[in-house]
């Protein structure tokens, strides 16, 4: 069960702003399939309420036998990505806060672990399996070493030092929010 807290911030992803009203919005929670990144590919699976106080819950393994029909085979977009066992499918939670009458959405949506305030990453893998590659960008090297002993749901954090972007399993957040920030100006 996950448990978590809908805030909004500004552009720069820190700030505070004033929650809109909750009729002017609405929580969607598709899945990007068969890559980290991209579009949805499987659609909402679950529709979770919304509290007064901005808190909602997910039943992620309620969702589990309506996603695996979902899955495709993994492709990563990132040419330097890849996955073994080979066969491994996965899926990414990909949240969105949108238009309650539309499409557009109302910002970036973020999960974030409100103890350090790093962004996260939810996917889901159907059995163990190993995400991992590397490349040089701007200077920085970026590495991808995603472990999972089982399948199922798994967080991935970003770990940042001098030169060096690593992405990689880390524990559940004590406390989750799921952040939506405004478009830059």
């Amino acid at each position: 069960m996950l448990h978590a807290q809908l805030v909004f911030r500004g552009a720069d992803g820190q700030v505070p702003r004033p929650v809109p009203a909750a009729s002017t919005f609405r929580l969607w929670f598709p899945y990007v399939t068969g890559d980290l990144y991209g579009a949805p590919g499987a659609g909402e699976l679950q529709h979770p309420q919304l509290a007064a106080n901005g808190s909602f819950a997910l039943d992620l393994n309620r969702s589990i036998p309506d996603l695996l029909p979902e899955l495709e085979p993994t492709h990563f977009s990132l040419p330097y990505l890849h996955v073994a066992p080979a066969a491994a499918q996965l899926a990414r939670l990909a949240p969105a806060v949108l238009q309650a009458e539309g499409i557009d959405p109302l910002g970036s949506t973020d999960w974030i672990d409100a103890r350090s305030g790093s962004a996260l990453l939810l996917l889901y893998v159907d059995r163990p399996a190993r995400i991992f590659g590397e490349t040089l960008a701007q200077g920085e090297r970026i590495v991808y070493d995603i472990r999972a002993s089982e399948a199922g749901y798994l967080w991935v954090g970003r770990r940042e030092q001098p030169g060096r972007i690593e992405y990689v399993r880390v524990a559940a957040p004590e406390r989750l929010l799921l952040a939506v920030s405004e478009p830059s100006p």
